[in-house]
């Protein structure tokens, strides 16, 4: 609809330029040229990262944000659950939401009995971005929980192939960076 919007107001501000400069020339040519001014300045300043978002990543270090206990279950289709403990070590600033990148492997079936994870034994399927809104404290910790829908074809092909072959599907988590404000 705003589209649709954004057309006819177009059309009419054509319209009207074509008729001015149809009865005044001279003024005609100025609008047009106005007009077009204006348009490239709103495209160049639309166009312009905005750097107050990128410098809000990096208020809290890495370092100050702890992400534990983390786990994951089957919630409904293919949603999944996910819930961790996370503590914002930040004495300054508060913790708006995180960013995760979660990589899924899959593992030998020996893979569950080893204490230290290690993946270079397992093969990479594939890894997804994910954003939790937190707005935790400073020097604060909470219990977290959120849901990922799990639909790539990528990924249910690798959990059917681990059906038919001793194996397991590993989750590794790493937050990517935390949003404060």
């Amino acid at each position: 609809m705003g589209f649709v919007i954004g057309a006819v107001v177009a059309l009419v501000v054509i319209f009207l330029l074509a008729y001015i400069t149809v009865k005044k020339p001279v003024f005609g040519e100025v609008m047009i040229a106005l007009s077009l001014l204006m348009i490239v300045t709103a495209l160049f300043f639309y166009f312009q990262q905005d750097e107050r978002e990128e410098n809000r990543k990096h208020l809290i270090p890495l370092e100050q944000i702890e992400l534990s206990d983390f786990s994951h279950s089957l919630a409904y289709g293919n949603n999944y659950k996910l819930t961790a403990q996370l503590k914002n070590k930040s004495q300054r600033y508060r913790l708006q939401s995180i960013n995760i990148k979660i990589s899924f492997y899959q593992c030998p079936a020996s893979f569950k009995s080893t204490t230290d994870k290690q993946f270079e034994n397992c093969r990479l399927v594939i890894e997804k971005e994910h954003s939790i809104k937190t707005r935790l404290a400073p020097q604060q910790s909470s219990h977290i929980e959120s849901y990922i829908l799990l639909d790539d074809d990528v990924l249910s092909e690798a959990v059917g192939s681990l059906l038919d072959a001793d194996g397991s599907l590993q989750w590794q988590i790493q937050i990517v960076n935390g949003i404060a404000r």
